[in-house]
């Protein structure tokens, strides 16, 4: 236990030393370490926080709401697209309809356009928001109930609101508190681009997820959005996204099926063929979301290997320069009885505590820039302990890995040889 404790205090003596000798040298040898488990560590913190804030989103929506998209969600993709989605048809008020009609296995259907976020000008009056709209959509009246809000006053979009393009409007609380702050807007006027709506609902406050305020919201009939903010001839040109809510969990799976089903035979999609349209629940939006973080672990970890591996060949030749600078020293000691094992364990362990050091300033960087961005997108950070565990492991054996043949070479100097070396 002695001869272990000795053996960390002449190591940590002569890498301190060392250090003092070569500042430049040893600097940029830990400058390699850091920047590839920073970069390592600052991401990882960043997608940890994003998985467990898409977690609570998850877990807050609807567990029986699956979707049905032209596109996927949140498909990610790096290069030139294929091609494939020009040839992907739009999702159209027209089979949205003929779907609404058919399916039986669901309580709750909506179609949605939507801008998120959105540039539109809202003014009451002189007085504008002065943020971004976190939402701004075109629907009918169930997408209030498959998104979980709340109508605190007023009424829901109806029908006659949707044929007639009424220039209606429903509100988040947010929007209250920016531009009602002393008044109920319900009944009210509010301009969006200089188009004046009457404020027919109020929303219950949701807070925020995931960064977005969830209350920075304006819905209006889809009719009118596409009337004064979209294409012409509404019923057949928008690209819809549609969200429809199954009986149960129980029932989800059979309840997909159905609109699969249905929505194939509208489309007129001949039996063995690819679906043109996307359908998704909000587990496989996790799954997707979790595919693409781990695509983009894969690919940091591939980028920070190669910045560890040249660090790797920056201790092995500072330790080698090291070995040269004390071959006397280490003659002199072998004199004095060293061992040939207290050598190797001396610059083995030199090696490993120079890329420890520098895996921790790296953990440090890495954990501080990436809670400086969370906190940026106004989320609570989240630290990746294990990536923080695996870090100082691949620095240990980087340490063993570069430092073994330095500590070697040491280990099997000629003590004679080595006392008349000048």
């Amino acid at each position: 236990m002695n001869r272990v404790f000795s053996y960390l205090v002449d190591a940590v003596g002569g890498v301190l030393f060392y250090f003092g000798q070569t500042k430049l040298r040893t600097a940029l040898t830990l400058m390699g370490i850091t920047v590839g488990v920073s970069s390592i560590i600052a991401i990882m913190t960043v997608l940890a926080t994003f998985e467990k804030q898409t977690e609570m989103l998850v877990s807050d929506m609807k567990t029986n709401i699956f979707y049905i998209t032209k596109d996927n969600p949140i498909d990610i993709q790096f290069g030139p697209s294929t091609g494939r989605k020009g040839r992907i048809p739009r999702i159209t008020w027209d089979e949205y309809e003929q779907l609404k009609r058919t399916l039986t296995l669901t309580t709750n259907m909506a179609a949605t356009t939507t801008e998120e976020p959105s540039d539109r000008t809202i003014s009451v009056g002189k007085e504008e928001l002065k943020s971004r709209l976190a939402s701004f959509w075109g629907s009918d009246g169930d997408v209030l109930s498959v998104s979980k809000y709340d109508i605190l006053d007023g009424r829901n979009i109806q029908d006659i609101d949707i044929e007639n393009s009424r220039r209606v409007a429903i509100v988040g609380y947010y929007i209250k508190e920016q531009l009602f702050p002393y008044s109920n807007p319900v009944g009210q006027s509010i301009e969006i681009d200089n188009i004046p709506f009457e404020i027919i609902a109020l929303t219950e406050p949701k807070g925020e997820l995931l960064g977005q305020n969830m209350d920075s919201m304006i819905g209006i009939p889809i009719s009118t959005f596409l009337k004064y903010f979209g294409s012409k001839g509404w019923r057949g040109r928008p690209d819809l996204q549609l969200i429809l809510e199954a009986e149960s969990m129980d029932s989800l799976a059979d309840a997909t099926d159905e609109a699969i089903g249905v929505f194939r035979a509208i489309r007129k999609i001949p039996p063995g063929d690819p679906n043109n349209f996307y359908i998704a629940t909000n587990d496989q939006l996790m799954d997707t979301f979790g595919g693409f973080t781990s695509s983009l672990t894969i690919f940091v970890g591939l980028i920070a290997g190669i910045s560890l591996l040249v660090a790797g060949i920056g201790i092995a030749n500072i330790m080698l320069v090291s070995l040269t600078e004390r071959i006397k020293e280490i003659g002199i000691r072998k004199a004095l009885g060293a061992r040939r094992i207290d050598i190797f364990l001396q610059f083995l362990i030199e090696a490993i505590l120079i890329s420890l050091l520098g895996g921790i300033v790296g953990i440090i960087l890495g954990l501080s820039f990436g809670s400086v961005v969370a906190i940026f997108l106004e989320q609570d950070p989240v630290i990746p302990f294990d990536w923080v565990f695996y870090s100082l492991q691949i620095c240990a054996s980087m340490g063993i890995i570069f430092g073994l043949y330095p500590a070697i070479r040491a280990s099997r100097l000629n003590p004679i040889d080595s006392m008349r070396y000048d």
